[in-house]
């Protein structure tokens, strides 16, 4: 969340939230009970400033903190967990489909493979975009769905 905020510079708690709806993701919540109760957390553990506006609804804007920048910092410059697996669905589950009975496991295999082909479809569409925030995530992205279906390809020839 600090990424968010960071890169959103003043905002309003819902700005973050309508940042998480639209994301690509679908690890990440952009839900009111996960995000207002996130910010606040944040606020009082001093990684964010508040300043409330002078518009009607009292609104209030969060930047980052001088404790909330070094707090960023550590987490861009984390080598360790910026190389480590993370949450990754479909190796969570790529074990496992070798427990289905063959029939099903073709059909999810070509599942995937048009899913995969769909969102590379979608991505690339978005890359064209000349206003297209965090390209290098996006060209990552792609890269990723290419080896998925680069792997897919040599399970699917699998007996």
């Amino acid at each position: 969340m600090l990424s968010v905020i960071n890169g959103l510079g003043s905002c309003t708690p819902y700005q973050v939230r309508q940042n998480f709806l639209s994301s690509r993701s679908r690890e990440w919540s952009g839900s009111a009970g996960a995000v207002y109760p996130a910010i606040r957390r944040m606020h009082a553990g001093g990684l964010l400033r508040a300043q409330k506006t002078e518009d009607g609804r009292r609104s209030v804007r969060f930047s980052l903190s001088a404790a909330g920048r070094r707090a960023f910092d550590a987490w861009i410059k984390d080598v360790e967990r910026a190389c480590g697996s993370g949450l990754d669905p479909f190796r969570c589950r790529a074990d496992q489909w070798d427990l289905l009975p063959a029939i099903e496991r073709r059909a999810l295999l070509q599942a995937l493979r048009r899913k995969l082909e769909q969102r590379l479809a979608t991505l690339g569409d978005l890359l064209e975009r000349p206003d297209i925030e965090e390209r290098r995530a996006l060209v990552l992205e792609i890269e990723l769905h290419k080896t998925r279906l680069r792997w897919l390809e040599r399970e699917s020839a699998r007996p």
